[in-house]
């Protein structure tokens, strides 16, 4: 499996069958449009132009816009319903994918109640895209406070600035600070295939767009 971040909120994951891209940007958000291929597109918050703009992608792809459970070729996802500060329906993502469950929050702007935590971890969570970013979604502190409820395996930060992104966001620095790595070490890419996830202690890994 092979996981990009495209900038804001915007990630591919490619598996040996699928290509998902999730939540692609609008464009006059970033420098320059999307342009990747995907099997599936799902999008967190489909009433938001800036993180729902499906026409960038090319072909055909099966669009997931509504909570419930899907199941497409080897990638099976649990669209979890929450409502945010503005009561807009959105939805957290749980993605099951070659025997690992990553979790996409959206544009998570509140603290998610009991209930929803519960529900989100039914499944232990090997991965987590987590926005740090602020502006309008979670800042680097109330993403930390809300690592430490959910306790992943690995986290993965998105929604920050980059110089891809013409959105105003936070850098990553504070958030790389606190979770002892080095923000300038960053990958185009994390290829996870065949790499057993380290269970016993989490990992950071921050990817540029």
């Amino acid at each position: 499996m092979i996981i990009t971040w495209h900038g804001l909120f915007t990630l591919k994951i490619a598996s040996k069958d699928t290509t998902i891209l999730i939540d692609p940007y609008a464009p006059d958000q970033a420098a320059s449009p999307i342009k990747s291929k995907a099997d599936i597109v799902a999008l967190t918050n489909p009433n938001n132009p800036e993180l729902s703009y499906t026409r960038s992608v090319p072909g055909d792809p099966h669009i997931i816009n509504t909570p419930g459970e899907y199941a497409i070729s080897d990638a099976t996802l649990y669209a979890q319903p929450w409502r945010n500060q503005d009561g807009v329906e959105c939805s957290l993502h749980r993605w099951h994918i070659e025997d690992t469950v990553l979790v996409h929050l959206g544009a998570l702007n509140r603290t998610l109640t009991d209930k929803e935590l519960q529900e989100l971890e039914k499944t232990n969570i090997d991965i987590l895209f987590l926005p740090i970013g602020g502006h309008g979604t979670l800042d680097t502190q109330q993403a930390l406070e809300l690592l430490n409820v959910i306790e992943p395996n690995m986290v993965i930060p998105i929604n920050f600035a980059s110089n891809k992104s013409k959105a105003n966001r936070d850098t990553v620095e504070t958030f790389a600070k606190e979770m002892g790595v080095n923000p300038k070490e960053t990958a185009a890419k994390l290829n996870i295939t065949g790499r057993k996830i380290d269970r016993e202690n989490l990992t950071t890994v921050i990817l540029e767009p």
